[in-house]
């Protein structure tokens, strides 16, 4: 069995569900901030698809994010450059999306890029180590959860850092969908 083609297989599904619960939202709704302390889409779409594309290319491609090369911040029009673990609240608050259908082609083509990756990746490095030790900056996260304070194998990062952080913040999504007044997607 070839470990990523079946990672591959579960981003799908769950790159299917973000897809859905994009595809009818309004660009008032991506921006709608309900009150401090409560993050709007805009926060949820950029958070999990720039970690996705980001950590995808510096861990399998090697290269520059397809958000960096492409453009991305500004033909979405963003107020916020980035936003990863540890951004300040009240930036993560702040960070609105300008063009939606620019989001969504850049979301689409970050999904389609991981699922070909994790398809043409050599079964071999599935069990390479990674990560020697938790970083600092994972210490009390998933991963950290999973590795424990040993060896982190390529593998394992790829399946917290793809597809666990994209199932929990399709969470936050689907609450934050009915904050504006939608239903959820399923699944």
């Amino acid at each position: 069995m070839n470990n990523f083609a079946t990672l591959a297989r579960r981003m799908h599904a769950a790159q299917a569900s973000w897809q859905a619960a994009v595809s009818d939202l309004t660009l008032e709704q991506v921006n709608h901030f309900e009150r401090p302390g409560v993050l709007p889409i805009a926060f949820s779409l950029m958070h999990l698809v720039t970690t996705e594309d980001i950590r995808l290319s510096a861990v399998l491609i090697g290269g520059k994010s397809h958000w960096a090369s492409g453009g991305w911040e500004q033909r979405t029009g963003v107020n916020v450059p980035s936003v990863m673990r540890g951004t300040p609240m009240a930036v993560a608050e702040s960070l609105r999306i300008g063009d939606l259908d620019a989001w969504r082609q850049y979301q689409t083509e970050v999904f389609a890029r991981t699922n070909e990756v994790l398809l043409t990746t050599d079964q071999s490095r599935w069990n390479e180590t990674y990560l020697e030790t938790i970083p600092d900056a994972m210490r009390g996260g998933f991963l950290h959860l999973l590795c424990g304070e040993g060896q982190v194998s390529l593998g394992d990062y790829l399946e917290v850092v793809l597809y666990h952080h994209s199932l929990r913040h399709l969470g936050e999504l689907e609450h934050a969908r009915a904050l504006v007044g939608l239903h959820g997607v399923g699944g």
